[in-house]
Parts: C-alpha cells; sequence; structure tokens
C-alpha cells in the first residue's frame, strides 16, 4: 500500500466539456410562486398586509416573466409562473381590501377613538382604564 497520490491528468485524458446546451430559465416563474405565497400569507395575516402589497406586485411581475419565458421555450415551468401571477394578484385585492377596511373604521370611529384616548390620558389607576376600555366597547358596539 503505497500513500503516493495519483498523477494529474494528462491533457488528453483531461474532460473538455461539450457543446454549449441551453439552459431552461426557470428563476422568474418558481421565484415568482415563492413571493406570491408569501405576499398572500402576509395578506392574511392582516397587520401585515402593508407588506404583501409590494410582494404580490413583484410576483405578479415575476409571475408575467415567467410565462413569457414558457411560451418562449426558454422555460418549462408555466405551472409555477401562473401560480405566482394569481397569488400575487390576489394577495394585492387582499391587502387593499384590508387597507380600506381599516381606513373606513378609523373613519367611521374617529370620535370614539378620542373619547378613548382622553379618558385613557385622564386615568389615574388600572380601574379607571378598565373603564375607559369598557365604554369604548359599548359605544363600538352600539355603532354595529
Amino acid at each position: 500500500m503505497s500513500s503516493t497520490p495519483p498523477p494529474p491528468p494528462t491533457e488528453s485524458e483531461r474532460v473538455h466539456p461539450g457543446p454549449y446546451v441551453n439552459r431552461r430559465r426557470n428563476g422568474a416563474g418558481t421565484a415568482a410562486l415563492v413571493i406570491g405565497v408569501v405576499s398572500l400569507v402576509l395578506a392574511l395575516l392582516v397587520l401585515f398586509a402593508p407588506l404583501a402589497l409590494p410582494l404580490g406586485l413583484l410576483a405578479a411581475i415575476l409571475g408575467g416573466i415567467g410565462m413569457s419565458r414558457a411560451s418562449r421555450g426558454e422555460a418549462d415551468n408555466r405551472s409555477h409562473a401562473v401560480a405566482g401571477l394569481v397569488t400575487g394578484l390576489l394577495s394585492i385585492v387582499v391587502a387593499i381590501v384590508i387597507g380600506i377596511s381599516f381606513v373606513g373604521f378609523f373613519v367611521g370611529h374617529q370620535r370614539d377613538l378620542r373619547r378613548f384616548g382622553t379618558c385613557m390620558s385622564s386615568a389615574d389607576n388600572d380601574q379607571d382604564r378598565g373603564s375607559c376600555i369598557r365604554e369604548l366597547g359599548d359605544r363600538l358596539d352600539d355603532n354595529n
């Protein structure tokens, strides 16, 4: 058993790369799908709906790019691109609807929220703060 390494390959033994192979460009469709799903989840988490809007737009753009590449035969994952486009557009719609709902709520209850803020500012202890919270809850229930 000798411990000497084998000699390096000669020039004729080295493997030369073959002709250039046109590689599939599937990155846009796959990225659209991943970003679209993430943006839809963020939109449904309500608190992160503002973040879902630009991500949904990015997913829709990448989905369109992926679909055009698939149409030209440069990519073979058209279904990923379509799913990314759909989830991106859906997350945009959900984020806009949630945003409009929040704005409508705050505009409709502006007076109640101001009164609550004043009450909390003047509250000296937890019992007074609890009373302010109950009063706000009652006002919001009466308006609905």
